[in-house]
């Protein structure tokens, strides 16, 4: 028994096959009429049905391969195959079975373009109460059908010289033909009213892609009417079959609509290439066929049939490269690969560079080097469609120390044997590097668990500072001030000892807390920015102190995260004893070179002739020892500090 996803799968297959075979048939029928066409020496009937027979078909078939439960691409499908049908019959105007049909069948290349705005680009109208107009232009194609076949039965080929003359009978047949254009004239108004509504109430791309639409159906509804009533007339036709598919093209190139570059696809530009081709040909024998040429003609014919060879191996070339990168020059390829190698990178932005520099170079939707050691570290260029995945391993020696998976171009356009050759040779150019970065990877990732139990440690001997030490000095401080207060006047000497003591034991005192609080502040395991926001707590009390982080600070080396937050304190400190400011604001900013520090207050500011103390000096010391600067510099009020620290140096 089959799954649903495997059941799904299948009807899906089929869809996509039967598109493919309606797609074909089409085809078949066009050929057969330019064949029949050449042997009779006859002209072919008006080209717009030649047109929406080759361009909706591509279309169509494209859509549905790729939305298969879409009906925007099944509806444009059905159109050109009308199409198709209608220059088929085209060619046969004596048979009686090709003039009935060629009366009636040509109606849905124009009628079904109000379906396809009324459900464009989801497959659904807008609301519920839409579908009403979706029924009215189901009648405005079905009616006409009915009504035209019905009246045309009997005489066929003389059907529409009749109506042109007035002379054909009237009865229901034409009634219903009426009816069904009425039809069709009150949907494509709705169908451009749904635009309308779907355009204002859009957001983003999706008000984009509907805009595009909604532009090619402004120009198609007054040059339709145009060849409706006067068919003959010159570039009204192209306009009406061409505006849509246009739109829809530029929407699906700019705006990624259903997941496909269409126009870029290899169907239409390989076709475009061979009918540029056939007609530079088909001009030669024209011009060389001439009853009498000139030496002039004759000299044009051999430079455009010398010149036609290399003009098609370069527009090839240039498609090639254009469709698939430079699969079908490797050298390129490589070159790209060793240069993107070359930079220097840190090892966390070294991944997505080669992701990045595979996927421009075969033009691959999706393309991830993973880890072997690590699945969650990665690096990712462009954006998965869910099509099938290569996975090529990235060996060192005997060690596989990664994948390279690329995504194919298209749910129908396997990865070909060139692309995998290719594949193959950068992963073992890449290789060596992805191993180096793995080594850097995991030598940060121990060095991070050292810095951690590091800090651990000193946090617990902070606590033990704090919990015993501390109080343990204050309690002698005190005994001996006791002492003090007990003795004698007379015992001078031992007064004096005892007060040094206690001065002593006061200034250990004040040792123990800042020793204290700087293991506290090592306990960095939330981050710089949260013991920033502890420290600013701290000092809160006397001055207003504000933190503003900004940028990221996840991969900040330990030495810098350190520094900058001795520094930080420090300053504080210097500001709450001898600025007596009100407000101070610390500044941090994460850039990918390092951290920049800022610490302004609003207090007295510098004297005229400062003397820098051991607390400036050892914060421009640590920024020096880390390849950094330092500043102080009196602001307006109050002193500015600035610090910038490098990663360059860790």
């Amino acid at each position: 028994m089959l799954s649903g996803s495997t059941a799904g799968t299948r009807r899906d297959s089929g869809a996509v096959l039967g598109s493919r075979l309606l797609a074909a048939g089409a085809f078949a029928l066009v050929a057969g009429a330019v064949v029949v066409h050449a042997i009779t020496s006859t002209a072919p009937e008006h080209p717009h049905n030649w047109f929406i027979a080759v361009v909706y078909c591509l279309l169509g078939e494209r859509i549905v391969a790729h939305a298969r439960r879409n009906a925007v691409g099944w509806t444009l499908l059905v159109t050109g195959v009308c199409g198709a049908v209608a220059a088929g019959a085209g060619a046969w105007p004596d048979e009686r079975w090709a003039a009935w049909v060629g009366t009636w069948v040509w109606w849905p290349t124009y009628a079904a373009l109000p379906v396809v705005l009324l459900l464009f680009p989801t497959g659904r109208p807008p609301g519920r109460w839409w579908w009403a107009a979706v029924a009215v232009a189901g009648v405005g194609v079905v009616l006409p059908l009915v009504g035209l076949g019905w009246a045309s039965w009997a005489e066929p080929a003389a059907f529409w010289r009749q109506v042109s003359s007035g002379t054909a009978r009237r009865g229901v047949a034409v009634g219903l033909a009426i009816t069904g254009f009425a039809a069709f004239g009150a949907a494509l108004a709705a169908a451009v009213a749904s635009l309308v509504v779907r355009w204002r109430g859009a957001r983003g791309t999706h008000r984009f892609v509907v805009g595009w639409a909604l532009v090619g159906t402004l120009v198609l509804v007054p040059t339709l009417g145009l060849e409706l009533l006067f068919g003959s007339a010159w570039g009204a036709w192209l306009a009406a079959a061409a505006a849509f598919p246009a739109a829809l093209a530029v929407a699906i190139v700019r705006h990624d609509l259903y997941d496909i570059e269409l126009v870029i696809h290899r169907t239409l530009l390989y076709g475009l290439l061979g009918a540029l081709l056939v007609c530079a040909y088909t001009a030669v024998v024209l011009v060389t066929t001439a009853r009498v040429p000139a030496y002039p003609t004759v000299i044009a014919t051999v430079v455009v049939v010398a010149a036609l060879g290399p003009l098609h191996q370069k527009l090839r070339r240039a498609l090639e490269r254009w469709l698939y990168g430079d699969r079908s020059d490797p050298y390129r390829a490589m070159v790209a690969l060793s240069r993107t190698l070359a930079e220097p990178r840190r090892p966390h932005e070294l991944l997505p560079a080669l992701a990045a520099s595979v996927g421009r170079s075969l033009r691959l939707p999706y393309v991830e080097v993973q880890l072997s050691a690590d699945s969650a570290r990665s690096g990712v260029h462009g954006r998965s469609c869910g099509w099938d995945r290569l996975q090529v391993d990235l060996w060192h020696g005997e060690q596989r120390v990664g994948v390279l998976v690329a995504e194919e171009r298209a749910g129908d356009e396997k990865l070909g044997p060139r692309d995998r050759r290719l594949l193959e040779h950068m992963a073992v150019q890449a290789a060596p590097a992805v191993h180096a970065a793995r080594l850097a990877l995991a030598l940060r990732a121990a060095d991070a668990r050292f810095e951690q139990r590091r800090r651990q440690e000193l946090h617990r001997i902070g606590n033990d500072l704090h919990d015993i030490i501390g109080p343990s000095v204050a309690g002698i401080h005190k005994q001996v001030k006791g002492v003090l207060r007990a003795m004698s006047d007379d015992d001078g000497k031992a007064r004096r000892r005892l007060s040094d003591a206690a001065a002593d034991l006061e200034t250990l005192t004040g040792t123990v807390r800042e020793v204290v609080r700087s293991t506290h502040v090592l306990d960095l395991r939330l981050g710089l920015e949260h013991a920033l926001h502890r420290l600013a707590e701290r000092f809160d009390g006397e001055t207003a102190v504000r933190v503003v982080a900004t940028g990221r600070f996840d991969d900040v080396p330990a030495e810098v995260e350190l520094a900058a937050y001795l520094v930080i304190s420090e300053a504080l400190t210097n500001v709450v004893r001898h600025a007596e400011a009100s407000n101070c604001r610390v500044d941090v900013v994460g850039t990918a070179c390092g951290l920049d520090v800022v610490v302004a207050d609003d207090g007295r500011g510098m004297p005229d002739d400062p003397v820098p103390g051991v607390g400036l000096e050892s914060m421009e010391e640590r920024c020096q020892d880390l390849g950094g600067e330092f500043h102080v510099e009196p602001s307006s009020p109050g002193t500015r500090i600035t610090a910038r620290i490098p990663f360059g140096r860790t």
